[in-house]
């Protein structure tokens, strides 16, 4: 197979690409993203001060660390897509 029957083949014959999330949206999405993610962390530091049982606390922080982490990555891949680097 010739490089051109290759380049007709991949790029004449796929389907276009359809983003699922618009790039003129995604600098929204960091910022709405950016403001959850403090509110989730910050009650994740005010749950350790809480004068609930040990058990108690750690599994209230451990829930509000994993979903405070998950919407900074989140955060971080909107952001920087809003920028030009396209992750």
């Amino acid at each position: 197979m010739t490089y051109e029957q290759l380049y007709v083949k991949e790029f004449h014959s796929s389907k276009s690409f359809q983003p699922f999330i618009h790039l003129d949206t995604q600098p929204k999405f960091a910022i709405c993203g950016l403001i959850v993610t403090l509110a989730v962390l910050s009650s994740a530091l005010f749950t350790v001060g809480s004068k609930s049982s040990y058990i108690k606390k750690l599994f209230f922080y451990t829930i509000l660390s994993v979903i405070g982490s998950l919407f900074a990555g989140l955060t971080t891949v909107f952001a920087s897509n809003s920028f030009g680097v396209y992750v």
